[in-house]
C-alpha cells in the first residue's frame, strides 16, 4: 500500500473557490489543481502518519453517539492501522492482504479482500494511497472550497465492494485533515476528528510488529 494519501486528498481538489453550499466540482482525468498544487506536493511526502483520532458512530436505534479514540498509523510499506485505545482495547489492520481484527487480548479474526467486510475497507486504500486512476473508476470525486478550507466527497459508483462504505467525505485546511466522515445513510455515520498528527515516521520493529502485520 502506498499509504499516508489519507492526508494526499487535496490533491483531487480543483482550483475555484465555491461556496458552502455549492455541491462542488465533479472531477475527472486531467482536471487543473490550480493554486493547490503546492499544498498538493505537501501532502504527497509526508510518508508514515501517525494521528491521534476520536470517532462517533451514529446508528437510528441510539440516541446518543457511540464514542471511541484511538491512534492512526499509515505505513507506505504495511498499510493502515486504527489503534482503539478507548472504550476497550483493539486494533484494525487494513492492507492488501485484507482486513485483521485483534482483541486486547491478542486474539486476531482475518478477513481476505474478497469477504463482504474488507472488501468495504479496501475501497479506502485508494484514496490511502492517492491512486487517481484506481479512485475515478471506482467514486464519483466531488470538490468544495480552497486551500484555507476544503472537503471532498467521494461516492461509490454503482458496481463495487466499495458500496458497502456509503458516501466518504474528507475535509482540512491547507495541508493537514481534519475530518471524515462515512454516510451509509440518512441515519447512520461515522465522523472522525483527526487531532495531533506527526508525518515522516519510521516506525520501528516493535510498533510495526504490534500494529501491522
Amino acid at each position: 500500500m502506498r499509504a499516508a494519501r489519507i492526508f494526499v486528498l487535496a490533491a483531487l481538489a480543483a482550483a475555484a473557490a465555491l461556496g458552502a453550499d455549492d455541491a462542488g466540482v465533479l472531477l475527472g482525468p486531467g482536471s487543473d489543481l490550480g493554486a493547490l498544487n503546492p499544498v498538493v506536493a505537501a501532502l504527497a511526502a509526508q510518508g508514515g502518519v501517525r494521528a491521534s483520532f476520536t470517532e462517533r458512530r451514529f446508528f437510528p436505534f441510539k440516541r446518543e453517539a457511540t464514542v471511541l479514540k484511538g491512534v492512526l498509523r499509515i505505513s507506505p510499506q504495511r498499510g493502515m492501522s486504527l489503534q482503539y485505545t478507548e472504550p476497550e482495547a483493539r486494533v484494525m489492520v487494513a492492507d492488501d492482504a485484507g482486513l485483521v481484527l485483534r482483541d486486547g487480548a491478542g486474539h486476531e479474526r482475518k478477513m481476505p479482500p474478497g469477504s463482504r467486510e474488507a472488501g468495504a475497507v479496501a475501497s479506502l486504500l485508494p484514496i490511502m494511497r492517492f491512486d487517481l486512476p484506481a479512485l475515478l473508476p471506482a467514486f464519483d470525486v466531488r470538490a468544495r472550497g480552497n486551500a484555507a478550507g476544503w472537503t471532498f466527497e467521494f461516492t461509490p459508483r454503482e458496481s463495487g465492494a466499495s458500496q458497502g462504505m456509503g458516501s466518504i467525505l474528507v475535509g482540512g485546511s491547507g495541508s493537514t485533515v481534519t475530518r471524515l466522515e462515512f454516510k451509509r445513510s440518512a441515519t447512520q455515520r461515522v465522523e472522525i476528528d483527526v487531532g495531533t498528527t506527526e508525518t515522516g515516521v519510521t516506525f520501528g520493529a516493535d510498533e510495526l510488529h504490534r500494529f501491522f502485520r
